[in-house]
C-alpha cells in the first residue's frame, strides 16, 4: 500500500507541473461567485467558493466553504471546511476534518477522516490505509488494505480489509457486513441493537477477475488503475492539447482514411523495429521505436478517449473547457477498458479504436499547414 502512495504522490507531482499555464502556489483568497477550477503544484483555498470547486495538484488545502461539489485530484488534500454538497476525491493522501453536506468518495493511497468529520450522506472509501473516526449518517462502503474503524456508522456497513480493526469508540447502528484476511473478528460492544456478519464471498472482489473491478485481478491494482489513469490522462491533456484539437478535422473528414494509416502504424512500426534490430547500426533507433510503440500501446484508451472527447465537442459544439473533458475522457476510459475485456471482440475493439486514434494524430503530423487549432 505504501507503494501505491508513492506512485500517486509521484504521478499528480508531474501532473502540477505540466499545468504551465497554472504552476506554482495557487491562493484564492477572494469569494467565488460562480463555479471555480484551479490546478498547480500547489492549490490553497481561503475564500468561500458559491458554486463547485475542481481542483488539482501536489498539495491540496480547503480552508473555507464550499458551498456545491468538490472535486479534487493530487498528491495531498486536507479538507478543514464544510462542503455543501457531495465530495469526490483522489488523491496520494487525504485528511478530511470537516462537515459534508451529502456523500463521499474518496480514492486514495491513505485516507484519514478524523472524530470532527461528519458526513451527512454516504461514504464510499476505496484505499491502501484507511483511518475512520467520523460520524456518517448514511451507508458506509470500505475496501482497503489497513482499516480502522472507530467512528459512528448510522446505517448499513460493508467493510472489506485486509487487516481490519474496530476500534473501542467505533458504532453500527445497522447491519455490518465484513471481510478481514484473518477471518472473523470481535466488534465488542460497537454494534448498537444490530449484528455483524462475516462474508466470505466479499474477500473474492480483492482477488478474483472480474468487471466490477474493472479488469484487475486485486484490490490494490483497481485502485490504481482507476487514479492512475487520471492522473496520466490530466499529463496528457495538459501537454498535447493542441494535438488532440487539431487531429480532430482529420477524423472529421476520414475515419477510414485515419483507420487505414493507424494499421500502417500498428503494423509498420513493429516491422521496422525488427529490421532495426538486423542492422547493427539501427539497435539504437530501434530500442527508442520500441519504446515509444510500446508507451502508444499501454496509454491507447487514454489517448482515444482524449481525442474522442475532443470530436464530440466539436461535433455537437458544446462549451466543454479542459476539466469537463479531462473527466468525460476518464469516463470513457473506463467504458472502454469494461467493453474490451469481452474476449475477441474486446481485443478486435481496442485495434479498430487505437487504429483510428494514431491515424488521425498520424496524418494530422503530415499535414501541418492544414492545422486549425480550437480554442
Amino acid at each position: 500500500m505504501k507503494k501505491i502512495t508513492a506512485l500517486f504522490l509521484i504521478l499528480c507531482s508531474i501532473v502540477s507541473f505540466g499545468q504551465t499555464e497554472n504552476e506554482g502556489e495557487i491562493v484564492i483568497d477572494k469569494t467565488q461567485q460562480d463555479d471555480t477550477y484551479s490546478a498547480g503544484e500547489s492549490v490553497k483555498v481561503d475564500a468561500v467558493v458559491q458554486g463547485d470547486l475542481v481542483i488539482a495538484g501536489g498539495k491540496l488545502s480547503i480552508n473555507d466553504s464550499i458551498n456545491g461539489d468538490l472535486t479534487a485530484a493530487g498528491g495531498e488534500l486536507f479538507l478543514n471546511s464544510y462542503v455543501a454538497d457531495d465530495v469526490r476525491i483522489a488523491v496520494g493522501k487525504a485528511t478530511i476534518d470537516s462537515e459534508i453536506g451529502d456523500d463521499l468518495v474518496v480514492f486514495g493511497g491513505e485516507v484519514i477522516i478524523t472524530k470532527n468529520a461528519i458526513i451527512h450522506g454516504n461514504l464510499k472509501c476505496y484505499a491502501g490505509n484507511i483511518d475512520f473516526n467520523g460520524e456518517v449518517a448514511g451507508k458506509l462502503e470500505i475496501k482497503g488494505g489497513d482499516v480502522q474503524i472507530n467512528g459512528t456508522v448510522k446505517e448499513s456497513s460493508k467493510i472489506i480489509g485486509e487487516n481490519l480493526i474496530i476500534g473501542a469508540n467505533a458504532k453500527f447502528h445497522k447491519n455490518v457486513e465484513y471481510w478481514n484476511s484473518d477471518g472473523e473478528i470481535d466488534f465488542n460492544n460497537s454494534l448498537v441493537s444490530t449484528e455483524a456478519q462475516f462474508n466470505e464471498d466479499l474477500g473474492e472482489d480483492t482477488s478474483q477477475l472480474s468487471l466490477t473491478t474493472l479488469g484487475t485481478n486485486s484490490l490494490k491494482l483497481w485502485i490504481t488503475y482507476i487514479l492512475s489513469s487520471f492522473l496520466a490522462i490530466l499529463v496528457l491533456h495538459a501537454l498535447f492539447k493542441n494535438a488532440f484539437s487539431n487531429a480532430v478535422d482529420d477524423l472529421e473528414n476520414s475515419v477510414l482514411k485515419s483507420f487505414g494509416f493507424g494499421l500502417i502504424y500498428l503494423i509498420g512500426i513493429p516491422l521496422m523495429i525488427l529490421i532495426s534490430f538486423v542492422i547493427a547500426i539501427g539497435i539504437p533507433l530501434g530500442l527508442f521505436a520500441a519504446a515509444v510503440f510500446i508507451f502508444s500501446l499501454l496509454f491507447g484508451h487514454l489517448v482515444a478517449s482524449l481525442l474522442l472527447m475532443y470530436y464530440l465537442k466539436y461535433k455537437k459544439q458544446k462549451n466543454w473547457g479542459f476539466w469537463s473533458i479531462t473527466f468525460l475522457a476518464l469516463l470513457c476510459t473506463i467504458v472502454l477498458r469494461v467493453i474490451t475485456m469481452i474476449p475477441y471482440a474486446g481485443i478486435l475493439l481496442s485495434v479498430v479504436i487505437i487504429s483510428i486514434t494514431y491515424g488521425a494524430l498520424t496524418l494530422n503530423l503530415l499535414h501541418p499547414n492544414n492545422q486549425l487549432v480550437k480554442n
